[in-house]
């Protein structure tokens, strides 16, 4: 079994992560980052950074854990006792992602990983080679679907242009407005998943499970499998970001290509943090807190970025560049692992957390 800390520091690592991907997307769902017609020397800096560190990493590096911990529950409770609590534990989630998406933020990512784990949690006490085997055949379907999609040619949105004027006014008018803007954008998004979101993470769940099972979370990569991931890192990676910084209208390529980069990237994640949480156990001190409450954190990105972006400095996403929201992440980051260290100090676990639980172990 894997150490609990490593674990929690991988989740704290995780949560941060998604934030510095999220971040575009809390100013205006429906856009992200919207490019100046002649683009800053450090936006194209950051979309180097994106497309090697940051953009697929840290979704895929939550997926693998989520299925680390379908699996640990698994074993905890045998398989009719942890067959009923998964049922219920990701209904719940699923409750609390529908609540999250339609109130606060429609990127939401719970929704997803609620219904992959409703998918494939039966299958977790599979061999391995079977857990190996639907986790790639789930993966491919949904990138093939998702790769398709990519393929459709789109304009880009500019910044001073009347269609992006358009539509920041729609989020940032009254909350009504916003409401009915974000209701639809859940089902638009809830229908999109089946048709392919739903399966990558089901199948990076499972890979989840399947590591799990190979005490990968304890022993990392070999140093064969490290050279070689590093290899396809990079060379996928540069030409994500080649394709980035030159073909602004394919953005929608560079994120499909990003999904499959960012599962080779987070495995080396893993293993880096696998290696180093042995040595330096200042990595649990910062990290780990975060981690026990990540399902907080996250919740808590949303609600403060939304009042940011839509009522605090709605003027914000005007003149923003890319590195002005990285200068937000980190400030918040910092801010999250405090909140999160001193929190932990007064409570067993976060307020969600703590609500989660309490729900789906409701008899």
């Amino acid at each position: 079994m894997p150490r609990i800390k490593t674990l929690d520091v991988l989740r704290g690592f995780a949560v941060l992560g998604i934030l510095f991907m999220n971040i575009y997307y809390h100013s205006v769902f429906e856009l992200g980052y919207v490019p100046f017609q002649v683009t800053p020397l450090s936006d194209n800096v950051i979309e180097v950074i994106n497309a090697f560190f940051i953009d697929g990493r840290f979704r895929a590096l939550f997926c693998l854990l989520f299925g680390v911990g379908l699996a640990i529950l698994y074993d905890k409770h045998g398989q009719d006792d942890a067959f009923t609590l998964l049922k219920s534990r990701l209904n719940w989630l699923l409750i609390f992602g529908f609540i999250h998406s339609v109130f606060i933020f429609s990127g939401d990512i719970l929704v997803n990983y609620a219904l992959a784990g409703l998918i494939v949690y039966r299958e977790i006490g599979s061999s391995q080679e079977v857990l190996l085997k639907k986790a790639k055949t789930y993966f491919a379907i949904g990138f093939s679907v998702i790769l398709l999609f990519a393929l459709i040619p789109s304009e880009p949105i500019y910044r001073d242009s009347n269609e992006y004027f358009e539509i920041i006014n729609t989020w940032q008018s009254g909350y009504g407005e916003q409401l009915i803007q974000q209701i639809v954008f859940t089902i638009i998004m809830f229908v999109f998943s089946w048709v392919c979101f739903i399966w990558i993470t089901a199948g990076i769940v499972l890979f989840g499970v399947y590591l799990y099972r190979a005490d990968f979370f304890n022993t990392g990569l070999s140093t064969k499998q490290l050279i070689a991931s590093l290899l396809v890192v990079i060379s996928i990676s540069s030409i994500d970001a080649l394709l980035r910084v030159n073909y602004v209208h394919l953005v929608e390529l560079t994120m499909s290509i990003a999904t499959f980069s960012g599962l080779v990237c987070a495995l080396m994640y893993c293993h880096v943090f696998i290696k180093l949480n042995e040595k330096l156990t200042v990595l649990n001190s910062i990290f780990a807190p975060a981690g026990r409450m990540a399902f907080t954190l996250y919740i808590l990105q949303s609600i403060v970025f939304a009042l940011f972006f839509r009522y605090f400095s709605p003027e914000f996403v005007h003149s923003a560049t890319r590195l002005d929201y990285i200068y937000l992440c980190l400030m918040f980051s910092v801010f999250q692992l405090v909140f999160a260290f001193f929190y932990l100090k007064l409570f067993k676990s976060g307020p969600i957390e703590w609500l989660w639980r309490k729900a789906y172990s409701a008899k």
